[in-house]
């Protein structure tokens, strides 16, 4: 099913919000040309250099039977396959790690996967089943998290931590797995830098102080390097299991690391604003009057808000044709329900959709959530969790009274002419509204 936008002024009966929604998957990218620039975490050589392909694409693997990134499906006959760089098969690869993918976009034909370095270090805490601390940096999960053959780690265990960087030290992890021994090089960190020391050649990442007085830092920009993503290799850590000081090996750039390419797809968290788009990750995005929002509005790009941009990259700038918040979901309405043990709650009007909430939601004019009771009216920002469950974000309470608005935002499952659109297992009656209300974009 190709991404579909339906917005509705209002719905009938209870329902009286505004609606968006677009397909989770299926979207992708369709274009020519792919230039890489600089080694970074991806082993390029240079600009051009390295990579035969006609595309671009980095985020999270979804799927196998070939391999999924970003909702596309990618050949992988013949495909070279480069993880901790060294040539691997697709046995290697496991769903939730984060990859560059360089080849035939027309074709839907992988040339080379190129694994992105992940996170490698001891467990130094555990904050709740939601947090724990490696290397120094916050590591997040939630139910899209998964751990390879579901072992959960504990402190001291050594584990390898895929994801997403979030904000300055912390990541979204989509693949965590408790290894039995130490990688070579043993430790790996990825993050935003700050009160970066020239002249005494550190930095630091999170909590995590980076000392690279004998690294390899060739890649990495003059002057300060405050802000920007890199990747960090290192051969000691000052203490165990908790390291306070790195000793690095390596310093690269993070991020997909793409120069120029005529069509592209990057999944990321937006890390900054800017006056004319956004910072994801690593890759800077300019939005135009063209820009075709998918899953959401431009009002809803904030910092920390996940989603793909999709564009020509030209001197490391994406100007994108099209961004897709396939993660946001916005729901409001009053409190039906509240189960305290299990930390969820559900909403009147929206039958069937339980919204998780733990030490990931931030609270917005509420002390905690043991304290809201029925009837109190709430606006929800969250993503998506298996089945019909939403991780909620943000909660802010909006009146302690219920009121009468009711709001549901997230990727429509099933569409039904101008009748009905399906969105998180919700059926939404569009019956009694006319059509030149409706809005459809289509790929």
């Amino acid at each position: 099913m190709k991404a579909r936008i339906v917005r509705f002024g209002r719905f009938t009966a209870a329902v009286t919000a505004l609606a968006l929604a677009a397909c989770s998957g299926g979207g992708g990218i369709d274009g020519t040309g792919a230039s890489p620039t600089g080694t970074g975490s991806t082993g390029t050589t240079g600009p051009g250099g390295g990579i035969d392909g006609t595309g671009m694409a980095y985020g999270t693997i979804t799927a196998f039977g070939s391999v999924w990134v970003n909702g596309v499906e990618f050949s992988t006959n013949g495909t070279t396959i480069r993880f901790d760089d060294r040539s691997v098969s697709q046995a290697d690869l496991r769903v939730g790690m984060v990859v560059r993918v360089d080849g035939s976009i027309d074709d839907r034909k992988a040339n080379t996967i190129l694994v992105d370095d992940s996170l490698k270090g001891r467990v130094e805490q555990v904050l709740d089943p939601n947090r724990i601390i490696v290397m120094g940096q916050t590591v997040l999960v939630d139910g899209q998290t998964r751990f390879d053959n579901g072992a959960r780690p504990s402190v001291g265990d050594y584990v390898e931590a895929h994801g997403l960087p979030v904000a300055d030290g912390t990541l979204a992890a989509s693949f965590i797995e408790k290894k039995a021994s130490l990688a070579s090089p043993p430790f790996v960190v990825k993050g935003f830098v700050k009160s970066h020391d020239s002249a005494a050649r550190t930095f630091s990442l999170g909590n995590l102080i980076v000392q690279y007085a004998g690294a390899t830092t060739g890649d990495m920009t003059a002057g300060s390097w405050n802000g920007l993503l890199v990747d960090v290799k290192g051969s000691a850590c000052a203490g165990n299991p908790v390291c306070g000081t790195l000793t690095a090996t390596k310093v690269e750039p993070g991020g997909s690391q793409v120069g120029s390419v005529a069509k592209s797809e990057v999944e990321g968290f937006v890390s900054r604003l800017t006056t004319d788009g956004f910072v994801l990750g690593a890759q800077t995005v300019v939005l135009t009057t063209g820009t075709v929002f998918e899953g959401g509005l431009r009002a809803d790009v904030l910092v920390g808000t996940k989603l793909e941009a999709e564009g020509p990259i030209s001197n490391g700038v994406l100007t994108a044709t099209k961004v897709s918040l396939r993660d946001s979901i916005r729901l409001e309405g009053d409190v039906a329900g509240v189960d305290a043990a299990a930390g969820a709650l559900t909403l009147a009007g929206l039958p069937g959709i339980t919204v998780q909430v733990n030490s990931l939601t931030a609270l917005d004019k509420i002390a905690s959530a043991a304290a809201l009771g029925i009837g109190n009216h709430l606006r929800i920002r969250g993503r998506p969790l298996p089945g019909t469950s939403v991780q909620a974000l943000e909660l802010e309470l909006r009146s302690v009274a219920p009121a009468s608005r009711v709001e549901l935002r997230g990727p429509v499952s099933a569409v039904t002419g101008t009748t009905s659109v399906t969105i998180l297992g919700v059926t939404v009656d569009a019956s009694g509204i006319a059509e030149k209300n409706f809005k459809n974009q289509h790929d």
